[in-house]
C-alpha cells in the first residue's frame, strides 16, 4: 500500500499526481509494496529539523528515505517540496518536474542507491532520468537539465545518508511500527 501525505503549505503537491507516479515507478523498479510505503510531503524547517537529527547535518536538505525492514509500515520518504520549488525556479525547470524527481530520487535511495560520488551521481541522475521518462513525466532526456554532480539546491552535492531500520516514524502521519504501524488521519504537526 502507498499512502502519500501532504503536512505542508509552503508549495503546492497535488497528492493524486504524487500517487500515480510513485505507483508508476514502484512497477518499473519492480517493487513490491507488501507493507506500507509513506510517501510525506514536509515543511522546511521540519525538514532540517529532521536532517539534523537522523544525519547530524544541520542544514535544509530535500529527501530523507527511511527503511524499516520486516515492519508492517516498510518505508517512508520525506519530502521538502519548497526546496524544489526554489531549485525550480532559480534553473528554469518546471515545478512538477523537479517535484516528481524528488520523488523518484527517495525511492532510490530507499532501494538502496547512493550519491555520495561524483560517480554514483552519474549513475543515480541517470537512473532517475530513465525513470521519469518511462513513468511519463520527460518526454526525453534533454528535459532533465540538472547536471549529475549536483544537488536540488544548484550546489556541489555532500550525501544524504540514508537512516535504516528507524525504530519509530519521524512524522506523526504514522503511528510508529511499534505502536501498531496504522495510519492515523493526516494532519500537520
Amino acid at each position: 500500500m502507498i499512502h502519500v501525505c501532504n503536512h505542508q503549505k509552503e508549495s503546492p503537491v497535488s497528492v493524486a499526481q504524487v500517487t500515480r507516479l510513485v505507483k508508476q515507478a514502484a512497477k518499473q523498479l519492480n517493487i513490491d509494496v507488501s507493507g506500507t510505503m509513506s510517501i510525506t510531503f514536509i515543511p522546511n524547517a521540519r525538514m532540517k529539523a529532521l536532517n539534523r537529527r537522523f544525519t547530524g547535518h544541520h542544514r535544509f536538505t530535500d529527501v530523507l528515505s527511511f527503511r524499516y525492514d520486516g515492519e508492517p509500515i516498510i518505508g517512508e520518504i520525506l519530502i521538502a517540496p519548497r526546496q524544489a520549488k526554489r531549485y525550480a525556479a532559480a534553473h528554469a525547470v518546471p515545478y512538477r518536474q523537479e517535484l516528481a524527481r524528488y520523488v523518484v530520487h527517495g525511492l532510490l535511495h530507499w532501494l538502496g542507491h547512493e550519491d555520495r560520488t561524483i560517480a554514483q551521481r552519474r549513475i543515480m541522475r541517470a537512473m532517475e532520468n530513465d525513470l521519469l521518462i518511462r513513468c511519463g513525466i520527460f518526454k526525453t532526456a534533454h528535459s532533465t537539465p540538472r547536471p549529475a554532480n549536483h544537488d536540488c539546491r544548484g550546489r556541489q552535492h555532500t550525501a544524504h545518508r540514508r537512516p535504516v531500520r528507524q525504530r519509530r516514524s519521524p512524522v506523526s502521519c504514522l503511528l510508529s511500527p511499534v505502536s501498531n504501524g496504522i495510519f492515523c488521519s493526516c494532519r500537520p504537526n
